[in-house]
């Protein structure tokens, strides 16, 4: 009976971790909208040069998409090219939170966005 009551706890415990795990994994994949990003400027031949970043703020609609950006960039075409592609752009996954705003901010390398920390 000892070793039953044993392993009823250990498996209760693996499922607890198990589920615990599942709940505090990411809110949000800002790492998959960077790259999203990213191909949206190579695509339109205005790659992010080394020292410079782009900040984007934006809002998530029930549905999923965005719905509100505001783009910091180093030149007003770049900044007004994200503003129309981003807006009313779906995201993928279930776990973006409406209500919240989002800041994303990408810093330019040689020829390689990357996302900043």
């Amino acid at each position: 009976m000892g070793r039953l009551k044993i392993l009823l706890v250990t498996l209760i415990f693996t499922i607890s971790t198990v589920i615990f795990a599942e709940r505090s994994a990411r809110i949000y994949d800002l790492q998959g909208l960077s790259a999203e990003i990213e191909m949206l400027l190579r695509d339109s031949d205005k790659p992010l040069m080394e020292g410079n970043s782009v900040t984007v703020f934006f809002s998530i609609s029930e549905d999923k998409t965005i719905q509100y950006v505001t783009v910091a960039a180093p030149n007003g075409e770049m900044s007004q090219l994200l503003q129309e592609k981003l807006f009313d752009h779906q995201l993928d996954g279930n776990k973006w939170r409406e209500g919240i705003i989002y800041e994303l901010t990408i810093e330019g390398r040689t020829s390689v966005a990357c996302l900043s920390k």
